[in-house]
């Protein structure tokens, strides 16, 4: 147990729970939150043509959709406790049930045609979603989390252990191996102490083989003088082949430089073969769309959609040009005024349409990107409001 550290032994014995608590906070703020955010907007919602048509109210659909959505999700049952709030842009609670006003008599009474524009009228307003998760200590979830680090550390414990272990036998073999050496070579002296006086007169031979030797080094030396010289020159040699090589790598950056200047010229010429695109493409709008105007900015995100989002956001725009009221409004975007500025409109999941009614038929597209460009479209819009 000597060469067991007791550094490890607490490291062992504190990093279970520092990793656990590390990985609860973890999964709570950057994994489980964003993904079952995601996960109820996506659902919540999921019984729109019920919510339309009157035939249930929107708060009871809601509450119905994210019950059972929690009753079917494997992690909830191992112990997350999900905290959903769901309100509209007034400020009224959808969820939790707890906060609705209201009794179930007024809304089994309620008229379909009432509950419908009650729905659509919340819909209008736009619907916050905010959810919080929170693994619960005691769950299954989090306890095998903390037995998954114990087991970790136990086993680089028992490693640990059992390498120290091994490393202390084999440094008990390491000395007893040295011990016996060492009484050899006790034995080997005493011979050699015996043998010293007959070796006496050798030592005078061997002197003069080392005078003849040291004599021989001298000559080595000179030459080794020689060879110095000569690496010298060597190495003037490269460093004027190095100089020369520097100007061959001179020219061909004067060479690079020219290419690209060439590519520029290249790039000028796509960015205004893509200006006239854009420019047919203003001009197909204006000529198919006559209560739709089409803002430059917009024009410019249709054409850095590929082909498929293209024809949905297209789609979107004509049902806007035909009839807005069919064109489904995820939320409204407002300034830091407090004002409107435009309305989100979803396509092919991930493409995003702004736009505003300019009056009572006319129409106008602010911006058109997807989820990656949204930031810089929000952005956009406040700055344009």
């Amino acid at each position: 147990m000597k060469h067991l550290s007791f550094n490890i032994l607490i490291l062992c014995i504190l990093l279970p729970p520092l990793l656990y608590l590390g990985t609860i906070h973890g999964l709570e703020a950057y994994y489980l939150e964003s993904r079952y955010q995601n996960e109820v907007e996506n659902i919540y919602l999921s019984d729109m043509d019920n919510i339309l048509s009157g035939n249930v109210m929107l708060q009871e659909s809601v509450r119905e959709s994210i019950r059972r959505f929690m009753d079917e999700d494997l992690l909830i049952k191992l112990g997350i406790d999900l905290d959903v709030t769901i309100t509209t842009g007034n400020g009224i609670i959808l969820y939790p049930p707890g906060y609705q006003p209201g009794t179930p008599a007024d809304i089994v009474n309620q008229n379909p045609i009432e509950t419908a524009r009650e729905n659509f009228q919340t819909l209008q307003d736009g619907l916050t979603v905010e959810v919080d998760a929170i693994i619960r200590l005691y769950s299954v979830l989090a306890l095998s989390i903390l037995l998954f680090y114990i087991l970790i550390a136990g086993s680089g414990l028992y490693l640990y252990f059992n390498s120290a272990s091994f490393k202390a036998h084999r440094e008990e073999q390491e000395k007893a191996v040295e011990l016996e050496r060492l009484h050899r070579l006790e034995d080997e002296f005493n011979q050699q102490f015996n043998r010293l006086t007959t070796e006496r007169e050798s030592l005078l031979q061997e002197y003069h083989s080392l005078h003849s030797s040291l004599e021989e080094q001298k000559e080595k030396s000179a030459k080794n003088e020689e060879e110095m010289f000569d690496e010298i020159e060597k190495l003037e040699h490269r460093l004027s082949k190095n100089i020369q090589e520097q100007e061959l790598q001179a020219n061909e950056i004067l060479e690079m430089e020219e290419k690209i200047s060439e590519l520029e010229k290249l790039r000028e010429n796509i960015n205004r073969q893509k200006e006239k695109g854009i420019e047919k493409l203003g001009r197909r709008f204006k000529t198919l769309y006559k209560n739709v105007e089409m803002h430059e900015r917009a024009l410019l995100g249709i054409d850095d959609l590929t082909d498929d989002m293209a024809l949905k956001a297209e789609e979107v725009i004509h049902h806007l040009n035909a009839d807005p009221s069919t064109v489904s409004i995820k939320r409204k975007v407002f300034s830091r005024k407090g004002k409107i500025n435009a309305f989100e409109v979803v396509f092919s999941y991930n493409g995003r349409i702004y736009f505003k009614k300019n009056g009572q038929q006319g129409i106008e597209v602010l911006a058109v990107g997807t989820k990656n460009t949204q930031a810089r479209d929000l952005a956009y819009l406040d700055r344009a409001g």
